[in-house]
């Protein structure tokens, strides 16, 4: 037996050498792949990252482009509103000081005095504040002097917040060498203290150009794309942050600010201009990585961020995992090979690769197991699953779909977004989609519209994707006609219970009436007496006639606000015809109401809601609109009612009035009276234009 063994041991001696080598070699090149795979995943990483920041310079590009047109179109205004006055020099002249707005040096000159209509415009602000409340931006008119032109009337600020009046635009500018060529300056362009979009025309007078008419628009009024890159995400952790030269953050998600603030990133970024880097957060351990760029037109530095360990942790991990069992299937193959040195070998390693196709056979097995289970979960839910490309052509839609608006897949294949929206909602699908791929992800209401024509009310929750590399649009449609109804059953509830008391409050206040008549009958039995003097008899019926007069108008004033019985005796035509006529007889404002199809046993809470709206509407109209004229015009058709009111009065911003926390209550309180009986509202005014208020109610 000694042998044997003796055999087995000089195996093994033989077996240390190649088997540490190759443990040396496995291990050797499992680094060298990590390190190579850690380089392409930094590589993809960056590369990604740099894909986002294009993505952020189209945004600021596009808003560029969209305030050059503003500024085209704003200049247009303005030349109308000058050119509409006479203008010209008088006789006299002006002695003021002026300053540079690049070195601000200082001096004084004389100029002739420019005029519009007759007055100066020296510090005359009218058509310049007319022009910015057309337009929304700043307007500047100057006068030509020896170092420049000079802002004569303008609503331009200095960093103090007054007018930059006396401030003039040196001849070395860009600005000014365009204009003294007599042609129109168009684009970016230095303003006292910060960059504009701008547009410069020159005034002629006398056959020279003696001075300019300015609109501009500040280039940084950027909040509509600070919003939208806050919720921009890169994955779990990345994020897109942009600041200026200053190193002042212009966009940077609020609770992320920590990660930026470590000493020496921006000065990084802002000396190397474009790149990228990594670096360690002083309030953290992890390190991020950081692709940035330099946007010269907007003077901004862009960068996208993201967690390195989290593109690289799992990946190295799952990597390492795969190498180890690689090795160790390796080393106990070959250790079978050295070790044996038989046909064993052979038949166990045609064995261990018969094992590996099993192996691969179930992975097989379970990827089609596992592809199975998803497909059932995305046919078997309950929402509707929609996946459309940019142009709205479905791509994917789940069973459930299918199954609640009547069509079938071969059929959603030639059928866009559009095509399953109801006639309400269909024109506003495109304008929705785009502003869904500017911020990424809504959620907001529609309508979807079945084969069979019938209308479901939905909640659509939608994000952008990648499918192919390609951009498409993830939607989730939840039924919400069965909540509406309900909310319409709750809030029905309320309104009766809030009627039933009202009507129980209004009996009560009659009650109380009660010691009101019983002095009133005093008074009367006094008057019975015959010892009463002529002169009592009188301060008595005075008396008796102040008490009647409160009782009856308290009486008429409680039932009628609390309980608009005319509404039960008579109807809601009749009862609004005869409010109308009361307010028409005080002959301050004049109200023309319509009706049309309004059958008597309309349901009773919908006669009260469109009562009380009206009521709200026209009080309004009496309190704020100094109007004239009202028109009321209230129909109805087998599916709908529709009340349209309009007044010509002096109208205001709606958004900024609903935007106010104490203001516009009244308007709050008719869209949720309207809403809660299946209506929809739209209430259209500006200042000067008078209200519109649409309303429709499904019956």
């Amino acid at each position: 037996m000694a042998k044997p063994f003796e055999h087995i041991k000089i195996k093994l001696k033989l077996f240390y050498p190649i088997f540490l080598g190759m443990m040396v070699a496995i291990v050797a090149l499992s680094m060298v792949s990590i390190n190579k795979v850690k380089e392409n995943i930094h590589q993809t990483t960056v590369d990604n990252l740099k894909l986002e920041l294009k993505t952020v310079k189209s945004m600021f590009e596009r808003e560029q482009a969209l305030k050059l047109e503003k500024v085209k179109y704003d200049m247009r205004v303005a030349h109308n509103l000058f050119y509409r006055r006479d203008f010209g020099f008088s006789g006299d002249s002006l002695l003021i000081q002026v300053t540079n707005q690049i070195t601000h040096s200082k001096h004084e000159v004389y100029i002739p005095t420019l005029y519009l209509n007759s007055a100066p415009v020296y510090k005359n602000y009218q058509l310049v504040d007319r022009i910015s409340y057309l337009s929304g931006g700043t307007a500047t008119l100057f006068q030509k002097i020896d170092s420049g032109y000079v802002r004569l009337s303008t609503n331009v600020q200095q960093s103090d917040g007054s007018r930059a009046i006396n401030t003039f635009i040196p001849n070395n500018s860009p600005v000014i060498q365009t204009i003294e060529r007599g042609e129109t300056y168009m684009g970016r362009a230095f303003v006292v203290n910060e960059w504009y979009i701008t547009a410069y025309e020159p005034i002629i007078i006398d056959g020279k150009v003696q001075a300019i008419l300015y609109v501009g628009d500040k280039e940084k009024d950027i909040s509509d794309l600070q919003a939208a890159l806050q919720k921009l995400r890169i994955g779990e952790s990345g994020y897109i942050f942009v600041f200026d030269k200053s190193k002042e953050l212009v966009v940077a998600p609020p609770d992320e600010l920590h990660l930026i603030e470590t000493p020496g990133v921006l000065d990084s970024i802002v000396s190397l201009c474009e790149g990228n880097l990594i670096f360690k957060s002083n309030t953290s351990s992890t390190e991020r990585i950081v692709a940035f760029s330099y946007f010269e037109e907007f003077d901004l530095y862009m960068a996208a961020s993201i967690d390195r360990e989290e593109v690289e942790a799992n990946q190295v991990d799952n990597i390492m995992h795969n190498a180890g069992y690689s090795a160790l299937i390796i080393l106990i193959l070959f250790s079978i090979y050295v070790f044996l040195i038989t046909t064993k070998r052979v038949q166990k390693f045609l064995n261990a690769l018969q094992e590996s196709g099993q192996k691969l056979k179930s992975a097989r097995v379970a990827l089609q197991h596992s592809e199975e289970n998803f497909k059932t979960l995305f046919n078997n839910t309950s929402d509707e699953i929609f996946v459309t490309a940019i142009d709205g052509k479905f791509i994917f839609v789940n069973q459930q779909a299918c199954d609640t608006l009547g069509y079938s897949l071969d059929e959603f294949d030639q059928m866009r977004m559009e095509d399953i929206k109801s006639d309400r909602y269909r024109d506003g699908v495109q304008k929705n989609r785009e502003l869904l791929f500017e911020k990424g992800e809504m959620v907001f209401e529609s309508e979807h519209k079945t084969k069979t024509d019938e209308i479901i009310p939905v909640e659509l929750k939608s994000r952008v994707i990648e499918i192919n590399n390609q951009k498409a649009i993830l939607s989730i449609s939840r039924n919400m006609a069965q909540r509406k109804e309900m909310e319409r059953k709750l809030l029905s509830v309320v309104i009766q219970t809030e009627e039933r008391e009202r009507e129980r409050f209004s009996k009560d206040m009659h009650d109380g009436l009660g010691p009101l008549l019983s002095t009133i009958k005093l008074y009367v039995n006094e008057l019975e007496g015959d010892e009463l003097q002529k002169t009592e008899k009188k301060q008595y019926i005075k008396y008796l006639n102040e008490l009647i007069d409160e009782a009856v108008t308290s009486t008429r004033t409680i039932s009628n606000n609390l309980m608009p019985r005319v509404i039960h005796e008579y109807g809601l035509v009749k009862a609004l015809e005869s409010f109308c006529r009361k307010v028409n007889k005080t002959n301050k404002i004049l109200i023309d109401f319509k009706a049309e199809g309004i059958e008597e046993d309309l349901d009773q809470n919908i006669q009260i809601i469109l009562f009380r709206v009206v009521n709200e509407l026209i009080n309004n109209t009496l309190k704020h609109a100094q109007a004239k004229n009202i028109l009321i015009q209230l129909s109805k058709t087998d599916k709908h009612i529709h009340l349209y009111f309009k007044d010509d009065g002096i109208g205001f911003d709606v958004d900024e009035v609903m935007e106010r926390r104490k203001a516009g209550i009244g308007l709050k309180n008719i869209l949720g009276r309207i809403s809660s009986i299946n209506g929809r509202s739209s209430i259209q005014s500006q200042v000067g234009a008078g209200v519109k208020v649409d309303i429709e109610i499904d019956v």
